[in-house]
């Protein structure tokens, strides 16, 4: 065995060939996978999948090769997540040592919502690594492909029927790919076995050819074939849960980390998330995001470990030193597990009494969230906010900054949003004379053209733009779909933008007593949850909008300003409330789990028709091997066996031995026919006289190789003419 992966095919080139298919064969896995799971995109660990093999191709030895694809593991991750920490200061290795940390902590707690992207990836990463170590050590076996192509057309198969909106082609190219890849394995032995002329070995032509043409006749029957409209078998997962009586199970509302797929329809929630006591209407702002895909929004930064919470105004660059405004204290009090961060009124200028003790604290000003170690039933903190006065002229005559390289994260679209997103925004602040106007141009648009709606909600295919999806085809949806809209159409007309994510401000306890006054309990469930976004002003910091319709946002005003503050009142519980930050969609249940024995049947026909075409294809390989497993059945008769065997078989393929023949004359007369050119017959035969003819009738495990070699090799060509 050769120290590189070389020894699979015996060549460097076919080798690289062959790990290019075996990457494309197990793209056709991740794509359904990816769109089953809400992957935004599976090209990057395709990419991470090639690279892995690049390694094994290129180096030798199994020590520079773990450390070499360690390496492309660890480049992934930094440009995925802590691109914007430099690389050799190796201050973004602690950040995400940390996140693995708290991935192994939420996965033993079974608080799986609770892990953190960057977590999540690594442990993908990690197990993509493992598949394609196992991978590549079965490509010396063809059991093993078997195995592997059987397991995956089932997993595409179910994908297909009940998770995935369309993975035809997917199911079409990963059993072609999977020929080719059977193919390319059996060539070295074809090689040896049948002696190729050296003129033929490495490319031979003929092979590659019938290769290829056999392969696109088994898929294209296959793909040809008339299938089944609609699928016969119910929904394996509702069936299940059916069957325990569980009946329909809907997901719902609620607080999440995982926003990178966005869409779909939603349940309310009632379970209390959390209390809080503060003096002020607000939204609790949990954190921001500044990264859109195109399906949905990813963090930007982990964040840098802080130790003194009670001055946290120096941590956020993009915020005023002086701000007007009131600072308003908030005590929080958790009912239920939660994301670890910590929520505030606007903005967070200090943290005091967390219950219980945090070991490890890390603020990411990119994201504006403070995130602890764990949240959980029971635990409380109080934070300090402050909430700057609502003054609409003052806003009116603030400009944004120029684009810079602390603004450029908030200004980023990616590359494939529809022209038409931006000509739109652009359409909509043509007559705005200032950035505040264009906002405000985009707010109005937004809240007074489109629907709220939470249940009728499409998810968007696999080639759509969420923000496109809902601005020109659905034209309804919650308030993702308007914060989303809003942050992707100001950044399109140069206002520097992030999506924020948190609550309402929940409902007022009227029986609660306050120690302070003016102080007030409010009552925050999952129905809360919501999302809007934040457009930056020079000198004047982060402003918040309300696009979502049906929704109004607190604002505080000067005392001067103000005529009356009221009361709050108790909030009616509306059909329309918020939204599913998790976004999965509802499952229903069957009711009964019945096979079509008519559909089976046909299926089972069209199976053993194309067995019975590839048989009449490869009955001549197929005969051969045949004979070749019957050759050695008795140990102790090979010599007896193999020759009988192999005049029965020769005479089959038109080799006739005459009656008056002797085995040597008849072994002289198979060499001097021109279509079986060789001596192999006549040393076959010179065994087979000592044994049969001599003193010791014994044979020997190096002469059972021999006959082994030269049975095979006058099989092999013998079958390959056409009698």
């Amino acid at each position: 065995m050769l120290r590189t992966a070389r020894w699979i095919t015996g060549s460097f080139l076919r080798d690289a060939v062959l790990f290019a298919l075996v990457t494309l064969w197990l793209h056709q896995l991740l794509v359904p996978f990816g769109e089953a799971t809400n992957i935004p995109s599976v090209t990057l660990f395709t990419t991470f999948i090639g690279l892995l093999f690049v390694s094994d191709l290129i180096v030798g030895g199994w020590i520079p090769r773990l450390l070499l694809k360690a390496l492309v593991l660890i480049l992934f991750m930094y440009s995925g997540y802590y691109k914007h920490y430099a690389f050799i200061e190796m201050t973004w290795m602690t950040h995400w040592l940390s996140d693995l940390y708290y991935t192994v902590r939420a996965a033993f707690s079974s608080d799986l919502d609770l892990l953190p992207e960057s977590g999540r990836t690594t442990v993908f990463f990690l197990t993509l690594w493992m598949f394609q170590t196992f991978f590549r050590q079965s490509l010396n076996s063809r059991m093993w492909m078997f195995v592997f192509l059987l397991i995956g057309s089932i997993g595409l198969g179910v994908l297909d029927s009940f998770f995935v909106k369309d993975a035809k082609w997917n199911i079409v190219l990963f059993l072609f790919l999977g020929l080719l890849i059977l193919s390319f394995m059996q060539l070295p032995a074809i090689e040896r076995i049948a002696r190729m002329p050296r003129r033929m070995s490495g490319w031979p032509t003929e092979w590659l050819v019938w290769t290829l043409v056999l392969s696109v006749i088994v898929v294209g029957t296959s793909s040809a074939a008339p299938k089944i409209k609609e699928p016969n078998w119910p929904d394996p997962v509702a069936f299940l849960q059916s069957k325990k009586g569980s009946g329909a199970t809907v997901q719902k509302i609620g607080y999440g980390n995982d926003d990178t797929r966005l869409g779909g329809p939603f349940q309310m929630d009632e379970q209390v998330v959390f209390t809080v006591k503060t003096s002020v209407e607000q939204y609790y702002r949990g954190e921001a995001k500044t990264t859109y895909t195109g399906k949905g929004w990813l963090s930007s930064s982990v964040g840098e470990v802080v130790s003194d919470l009670r001055d946290m105004r120096h941590l956020q660059r993009m915020e005023p030193v002086v701000m007007e405004g009131e600072q308003v204290v908030q005590e929080y009090q958790f009912k239920s597990d939660m994301v670890p961060v910590v929520f505030n009124q606007y903005r967070m200028t200090g943290v005091e009494l967390i219950n219980p003790a945090q070991t490890t604290l890390l603020y990411s000003d990119l994201d504006s969230r403070l995130s602890l170690n764990s949240l959980n039933e029971g635990d409380s903190y109080r934070v300090s906010s402050l909430i700057p006065y609502f003054d609409e002229k003052k806003y009116n005559g603030a400009n944004v900054p120029s684009p810079n390289p602390m603004t450029r994260p908030y200004l980023s679209l990616p590359v494939t949003l529809p022209q038409r997103v931006k000509d739109l925004a652009r359409e909509i602040t043509a007559d705005a004379k200032t950035p505040y106007q264009r906002a405000e141009a985009i707010e109005t648009y937004l809240r007074n053209t489109y629907s709220y709606e939470t249940k009728d909600v499409p998810v968007p295919d696999e080639e759509q733009d969420f923000v496109d999806q809902f601005l020109f085809d659905s034209l309804r949806g919650y308030c993702d779909h308007f914060s989303s809209s809003m942050v992707v159409m100001a950044r399109s007309v140069g206002l520097p933008a992030r999506w924020v994510k948190g609550f309402t401000k929940g409902d007022v306890d009227l029986t609660y007593r306050g120690e302070k006054e003016g102080e007030y309990l409010y009552v925050v469930k999952n129905r809360n949850a919501h999302s809007w976004p934040e457009i930056y002003f020079e000198e004047i910091g982060w402003v918040a909008f309300e696009p979502t319709s049906t929704f109004s946002m607190p604002h505080l005003f000067k005392p001067d300003e103000e005529t009356s503050v009221p009361l709050p009142v108790p909030t009616e519980e509306a059909p329309k409330q918020e939204k599913d930050l998790e976004n999965e969609t509802a499952t229903t249940t069957a009711s009964s789990f019945e096979i079509d024995w008519k559909a089976l049947g046909k299926g089972s026909l069209w199976i053993a028709g194309i067995a019975l075409l590839l048989a009449f294809f490869f009955r001549r390989q197929l005969v051969t091997a045949w004979y070749l497993r019957r050759a050695y059945r008795s140990d102790g008769e090979v010599a007896d066996h193999a020759l009988r065997r192999l005049l029965y078989v020769l005479g089959k393929l038109g080799y006739k031995r005459q009656a008056d023949m002797t085995l040597r004359e008849y072994a002289v007369s198979l060499s001097a026919d021109p279509s079986l050119r060789g001596r192999e017959m006549v040393s076959l035969a010179k065994i087979f006289e000592r044994v049969f003819y001599g003193k010791e009738r014994s044979v020997s495990d190096k002469e059972k190789g021999q006959i082994r070699d030269l049975w095979t090799r006058i099989i092999r060509k013998a079958g390959r003419q056409k009698r």
